[in-house]
C-alpha cells in the first residue's frame, strides 16, 4: 500500500527520513501519495530510495508521550499477578500513592485518545477539483485558451471555483458533523490510591492503578484482572462478538494468545455486563488495543455509507451514458460541416452540465443535514449509517421496562401466608380490611430481605430517604420503608459479606449478611419458580410450616393470578441460618410481591402509528409469560388476533435455524436474558431483515450492538446502553421512536428527491441538445451550458435536503434495505420528465427560428433555467407535482434557493457583460411570454402525463408494496 489517504503512515515516514543523515527536507503527502526530499550528499538517490520502501513498508508506531515507551500490554496477560504488580510498582493492596500516579500521569500524559484530524478546507477543496466533471471544465477551459477564448477560459475557471467552493463548503459542514457523531465519552473510574477507594477523573488513570470494575460501567484502560466475580464483558467493540465474554483473573495465559481469548484482561471502550473484579492498568491512551484500532482507522479514509457507494455506481453509469450521447452530438456536428473546436467545446461543456457532478457528496451532505434536523428534534444519532437505516425498519424489538412502561414502579400487591393482599401506603388490605399482625410481620420481613437483597443506593433526604437505584429495586424499599423498615439501620444491623448478581441462567440475586452475634443471614429475591425451587419450608403466622406439594401449587397459581393482572412478580426468601449464594438450598420462603409498571400514555398510539408504518412490533421482556401476555394484550401487539408468546426455554431447546423460522410469528419473547436477547435479534434479522432493537439497561447493550439500528432511551437508561447504540433519545418516550423513523425515512425520500431533480434536469439539457443537433441547430452555448450547470444545481439540491417530512411518510411501508435507490419505474420518471423539459425547451427554440440567431438562445437558455427552478418545488413530492404546493407546508429554503438563482438569472441578463459572455440578446415581451410558456407548460405537462403514468404503473420506488412479511 501506498501513502494516499493514509495520515498516520505519512507523518511516520517523514519522521523516519528526517533521521538520515544528509537529509535536509522531507515532506510526504497522503492527499497525493507523494514524497518531496531535499538532501544532500553523501546520501544518493539510489540509498534513498531503498530508505523510502523501506519506511513505507514499514508499520508506523505511535507514541503516547516523551520519554521512553510504555510497559508492554501485551505481555500482561502471560504474567503471574504478583510478577505483574512487581514490574509496574504497584501495591496490591494500597494501589498506587497519590505521588506516584501524579509522577506517571505527568510521564505517560494523559489516559485520552488522539482525536483524528478532521480534513482541512484546503485538502476537502482540492479533492473537489479531482472530480471527473471539474476535469471535463478543465479541459473545455484548455480548449478555450487554445483557441483564442480568454474571456471563455476565465468563466470557465470561475464556474470551477465555485462549484468546488460551495461543494467544498457542504463536504466540510458534513465532515464536522459527522466527526461529531463519534465524541468519546469517559466518565469517572473508581480506583484504590493509597489504599483508599476514590473516583477520579477517567483521563488521570495511570499505568499501575488498582481499578475497581463495577456492573454497568465501561472499562476506561486496559486491564489485567487480579480478582474476579462472575465478571461478564461485552467486548463488541473490539471483536465484533455481542455475547458476553466471562472473564477469569486467576489464569495466565500463553503469549501469543488472540485479544478475543484473553480471558484474564479488560479492555478500554468495553461495556461490564455482569459482576464485578480488581484489574491493574497496564495502558492507557493510544495503547490500548482500541487505541491502536482508532490508529489503524486513522489512517485510513472513512468508508462511504451504502447510499455513497450505490450513488457512486449511479455516477458511473451516467458518465457512460452521457458520454456517449455528448460522443453522437460533437459527431453530428462535425458531419453537418461545423468546425471542430466549436463543435469540441459544445460537447464538452454538455457532458459537464448533463453528468451531475458529486452524487455521493450529495448523499453526504443530505445525510449530515438529517442529523442536525433529528438532533434539534432531541434524535441524537451516533452513526450516520443509522439515518438510513432508519427508513428501512421493517421490526423493531421493545424492550418492556423502560420502553413501553415507565421508569417508575410500586408494589401493590404481596402474597404470603397463602394469602393475597393489597398493599397501600404501608397498609395490608384484604377486601378493605387491614391483615392481622402476624401477616403484617411476615410481609415486613419479606421486605426487609429484599432491602438486604439490593444493590440500591440508600440516604437520608430532607423528607424521607434517596434512593438509587432501578425501578425495581428502588420499588421494593420504598414499600419497605412504607411499612416501617430503616434501610439504614437494617443494612448497618447485617452488612453485606457477598453478593451474587443475576446473570446468564441465573435469574435470582443472592447476598450473605454478617448479622449480630456472628449468625449469618442469606437473602434471596428473583422469578418466584426459580426462588420457589431451593426453598424447603415457608412462613406462616404459626411458624416455619414444611412447602408440601398444595403449598407449592398454591404458590404458583397465586404467581400466575399476579402476572395475569400485569404484575412483575418476584419470589422472596431467606436462609436464616447462611448458606452458599451461589448454591442456595433449605430457604424459608417468605412471599410473593407484585409490582406495577405502568404502561406510558404514549405508547398506545405511537404504536398504532408504527403499524400503519408497515412495522412489526414485538415485545422482549424478562417477566413471566402471563404478566408478559397481559401487558401485550392491554397494548394490542396482535392488531385483534391471536397474542402470540414464545419462552426462552422453548428457545434455548431450538437449532438457530428453528428459531429463525418461527421468530416471525410470536408478538411477545418472555423471561428473556441478555443472550436471549442478542439471539432474538439476530434470529428476526434472518433473510435479510432490518430490525431495530431499543434498551435502557446495561443487560440491553448486547442486543443494541447486534441490532441494525439500535435505540436507547435516553432519558434515566444507563450509560452503557447510550454509548452501544446508534440512535439516543433524549427522553424515554415512545414518540420518539416515531419521530426518528419517521425523520429517518424523511432523510431518504430527500436523497431520492435530489436524484430525481439533478439526474432530470441534467437529462433535459442533453435532449434539448441532442434533439437539435438531429435536426440542425445549437439552442444553448457552450457558456449557457456551464451557466445552467452552475446556476440550477448547487442551491434548489441543497435546499431539497432539507424537505420537511412528507404527511404521509408514515402511512408507507418501509422501502426494501435491498433495492436500488432508484429503481427503473424511478429512470422512466426521470428520463420522461428530463425530456418533457427538454422538448419544451426544443419548441420554444425552433418556434423563433433555431439557428437563425442569438433570440432563439436566449429564449431557450431562460426557459429551460426556470422550467428546471419549477422543477425543484414539484421534486418536494413524490407522489405528485408541482401542484402538491397547494395546502403542503411551505420549504423557506428552497423558495430562498429559487429566488436568488431567479434573481441571478435577471442578473446576467441586465448586464452588458454578462449578456455579451454568454451569447445572449436582449429580450421583448414577446419573448418573455415564450420563456413562461416554456417554464409553466413544462411543469404542468410533466403533472398531467405523471398522473397518467401512475394508473398505469405502479408508485415509485420509495413508496413500493411492502415487502414485509
Amino acid at each position: 500500500m501506498g501513502l494516499r489517504g493514509r495520515a498516520a503512515l505519512a507523518r511516520a515516514v517523514e519522521k523516519r527520513l528526517r533521521r538520515l543523515p544528509g537529509v535536509l527536507f522531507v515532506r510526504s503527502s497522503e492527499l497525493t501519495g507523494s514524497t518531496l526530499i531535499e538532501f544532500q550528499q553523501p546520501l544518493t538517490s539510489a540509498r534513498l530510495m531503498q530508505a523510502l520502501e523501506a519506511a513505507v513498508a514499514e508499520e508506523p508506531v505511535f507514541d503516547v508521550g516523551e520519554g521512553a515507551s510504555l510497559t508492554p500490554e501485551n505481555a500482561a496477560h502471560a504474567e503471574a499477578i504478583d510478577a505483574l504488580a512487581a514490574r509496574l510498582e504497584t501495591d496490591l493492596g494500597r494501589g498506587l500513592t497519590t505521588e506516584d500516579a501524579s509522577e506517571r500521569l505527568q510521564k505517560w500524559g494523559r489516559n485520552e485518545l488522539r482525536r483524528a484530524e478532521p480534513r482541512s478546507a484546503a485538502i476537502v477543496f482540492a479533492e473537489q477539483l479531482t472530480s471527473l466533471p471539474i476535469v471535463l471544465l478543465g479541459a473545455s477551459a484548455v480548449v478555450s485558451l487554445a483557441t483564442g477564448g480568454v474571456a471563455d477560459a476565465v468563466m470557465i475557471a470561475a464556474v470551477v471555483l465555485i462549484n468546488a467552493g460551495i461543494a467544498a463548503a457542504t463536504e466540510r459542514q458534513a465532515d464536522r458533523t459527522i466527526s461529531g457523531l463519534a465524541s468519546e465519552e469517559l466518565s469517572d473510574a473508581a480506583v484504590v490510591r493509597d489504599g483508599a477507594r476514590l473516583r477520579i477523573d477517567a483521563r488521570d488513570l495511570a499505568p499501575g492503578d488498582l481499578l475497581l470494575i463495577e456492573r454497568g460501567v465501561f472499562v476506561p484502560a486496559d486491564a489485567r484482572l487480579i480478582a474476579s466475580d462472575d465478571l461478564t464483558v461485552n467486548e463488541s467493540p473490539l471483536t465484533g462478538e455481542a455475547q458476553p465474554a466471562p472473564k477469569e483473573a486467576k489464569i495466565v495465559l500463553a503469549p501469543d494468545t488472540g485479544v478475543s481469548d484473553r480471558r484474564n484482561m479488560v479492555f478500554r471502550g468495553t461495556a461490564v455486563t455482569g459482576g464485578s473484579g480488581v484489574a491493574i492498568i497496564t495502558a492507557i491512551g493510544a495503547q490500548t488495543e482500541i487505541g491502536r484500532v482508532q490508529q489503524l482507522l486513522g489512517a485510513l479514509q472513512r468508508p462511504q455509507t451504502p447510499i455513497q457507494r450505490e450513488l457512486g455506481d449511479v455516477e458511473r453509469e451516467l458518465v457512460i451514458v452521457n458520454g456517449a450521447i455528448c460522443a453522437c452530438v460533437f459527431a453530428l456536428g462535425l458531419l453537418r460541416g461545423h468546425g471542430l473546436i466549436p463543435t469540441l467545446r459544445s460537447a464538452i461543456s454538455l457532458a459537464v452540465a448533463a453528468i451531475p457532478e458529486g452524487l455521493p457528496a450529495v448523499a453526504t451532505t443530505t445525510l449530515a443535514l438529517g442529523v442536525q434536523d433529528m438532533r434539534k428534534r432531541k434524535v441524537l444519532v451516533r452513526k450516520i449509517d443509522a439515518v438510513e437505516t432508519l427508513g428501512a425498519i421493517e421490526t423493531i424489538g421493545l424492550d418492556k421496562t423502560g420502553t413501553l412502561t415507565e421508569n417508575r414502579m410500586a408494589a401493590v400487591r404481596v402474597h404470603v401466608d397463602n394469602g393475597a393482599f393489597e398493599l397501600q401506603e404501608g397498609r395490608l388490605l384484604r377486601d378493605g380490611v387491614d391483615a392481622d399482625a402476624a401477616t403484617i410481620a411476615i410481609a415486613r420481613r419479606l421486605f426487609e430481605a429484599a432491602t438486604l437483597c439490593s444493590d440500591a443506593a440508600v440516604a437520608p433526604a430532607a423528607k424521607g430517604w434517596e434512593i438509587d437505584g432501578t425501578p425495581t429495586e428502588t420499588a421494593l424499599v420504598q414499600a419497605g420503608v412504607a411499612m416501617g423498615v430503616d434501610p439504614i439501620a437494617l443494612r448497618r444491623s447485617a452488612p453485606m459479606a457477598t453478593c451474587v448478581a443475576r446473570g446468564e441462567g441465573r435469574k435470582r440475586m443472592s447476598t450473605l449478611h454478617e448479622a449480630t452475634g456472628g449468625a449469618r443471614i442469606l437473602c434471596v429475591k428473583g422469578d418466584p419458580i426459580e426462588v420457589l425451587a431451593r426453598c424447603a419450608t415457608r412462613s406462616t403466622a404459626d411458624g416455619a410450616a414444611p412447602l408440601d406439594r398444595p403449598a407449592r401449587t398454591a404458590i404458583l397459581k397465586a404467581n400466575e393470578r399476579m402476572a395475569g393482572d400485569a404484575l412483575r412478580v418476584l419470589g422472596v426468601a431467606i436462609g436464616e441460618a447462611g448458606g452458599d449464594p451461589r448454591d442456595e438450598h433449605d430457604l424459608v420462603w417468605l412471599g410473593l410481591a407484585g409490582i406495577a409498571n405502568p404502561i406510558r400514555a404514549s405508547v398506545g398510539p405511537a404504536l398504532k402509528q408504527l403499524h400503519r408504518a408497515g412495522v412489526r412490533t414485538v415485545m422482549i421482556t424478562g417477566d413471566q409469560s402471563a404478566t408478559a401476555f397481559a401487558i401485550a394484550r392491554r397494548l394490542d401487539l396482535n392488531h385483534g388476533g391471536e397474542l402470540r408468546v414464545l419462552e426462552a426455554g422453548q428457545m434455548a431447546k431450538m437449532q438457530p435455524q428453528m428459531l429463525e423460522a418461527l421468530a416471525r410469528q410470536p408478538h411477545v419473547f418472555a423471561r428473556v436474558s441478555p443472550v436471549d436477547k442478542l439471539n432474538i435479534v439476530k434470529a428476526l434479522q434472518g433473510h435479510g431483515h432490518i430490525v431495530a432493537m431499543t434498551g435502557d439497561g446495561v443487560n440491553d447493550g448486547p442486543a443494541l450492538r447486534a441490532a441494525d439500528v439500535g435505540i436507547a432511551m435516553g432519558g434515566e437508561g444507563a450509560d452503557v446502553a447510550r454509548q452501544v447504540a446508534d440512535i439516543v433519545l433524549a427522553t424515554d418516550d415512545m414518540d420518539g421512536i416515531v419521530e426518528a423513523i419517521r425523520l429517518g425515512r424523511a432523510t431518504y425520500a430527500n436523497i431520492r428527491k435530489v436524484l430525481r431533480y439533478l439526474v432530470s434536469t441534467n437529462a433535459s439539457e442533453t435532449i434539448a441538445m441532442l434533439g437539435a443537433a438531429l435536426v440542425g441547430g445549437e439552442p444553448l452555448t457552450p457558456m449557457q451550458l456551464l451557466w445552467l450547470n452552475l446556476a440550477t444545481d448547487a442551491l434548489p439540491a441543497i435546499a431539497l435536503g432539507l424537505e420537511p417530512p412528507e404527511p404521509d411518510v408514515l402511512d408507507r411501508p418501509p422501502h426494501d434495505p435491498k433495492a436500488p435507490i432508484l429503481a427503473a419505474s424511478d429512470f422512466r420518471r426521470i428520463l420522461r420528465e428530463g425530456s418533457v423539459m427538454g422538448v419544451a425547451a426544443l419548441i420554444g427554440y425552433f418556434s423563433l427560428g433555431g439557428a437563425a440567431g442569438a433570440r432563439a438562445s436566449t429564449v431557450t437558455f431562460h426557459g429551460l433555467t426556470c422550467g428546471q427552478l419549477l422543477h425543484s418545488l414539484a421534486c418536494r413530492s413524490e407522489l405528485r407535482g408541482l401542484s402538491s404546493e397547494v395546502g403542503r407546508p411551505p420549504n423557506s429554503t428552497l423558495y430562498g434557493a429559487v429566488g436568488a438563482t431567479l434573481l441571478l438569472q435577471a442578473g446576467v441578463q441586465l448586464f452588458p457583460l454578462t449578456r455579451r459572455l454568454l451569447g445572449l440578446s436582449p429580450l421583448g415581451a414577446g419573448d418573455l411570454l415564450r420563456i413562461g410558456a416554456i417554464a409553466l407548460g413544462s411543469s404542468l405537462a410533466n403533472d398531467i402525463i405523471g398522473r397518467i403514468a401512475d394508473r398505469e404503473e405502479a408508485p415509485p420506488r420509495g413508496n413500493g408494496e411492502s415487502h414485509v412479511a
